[in-house]
């Protein structure tokens, strides 16, 4: 199997954003007004970044939607092919042009 570009990109900026939000927890404490609003506004740049990149690659004609209809903000998932990004390689096109 190819690599998937999608399954990636997600999984290694949920990566990044988990550790950045275990830093801020381990700073603020995970009960604190300041670790929920630093935690909301993590996960919303980190989605939306995540987001406006997979919807550019697939404009490009790089990505396509993925058939399991997973969302961004459900997280992983086990689809082999988008992890739960949502989105997936184009399939290869026979056609010749």
């Amino acid at each position: 199997m190819r690599i998937q570009i999608a399954k990636n990109i997600f999984h290694v900026n949920l990566s990044v954003m988990k550790k950045i939000l275990d830093l801020g927890e381990f700073k603020l404490g995970k009960k604190s007004d300041d670790y929920k609003y630093f935690k909301k506004q993590v996960m919303d740049y980190v989605y939306k970044s995540i987001k406006k990149l997979l919807k550019i690659l697939a404009e490009d004609g790089l990505l396509e939607k993925c058939d399991c209809k997973a969302k961004i903000r459900q997280g992983y998932s086990d689809c082999k092919y988008c992890g739960g990004s949502g989105y997936r390689n184009k399939k290869a096109s026979n056609k010749v042009s």
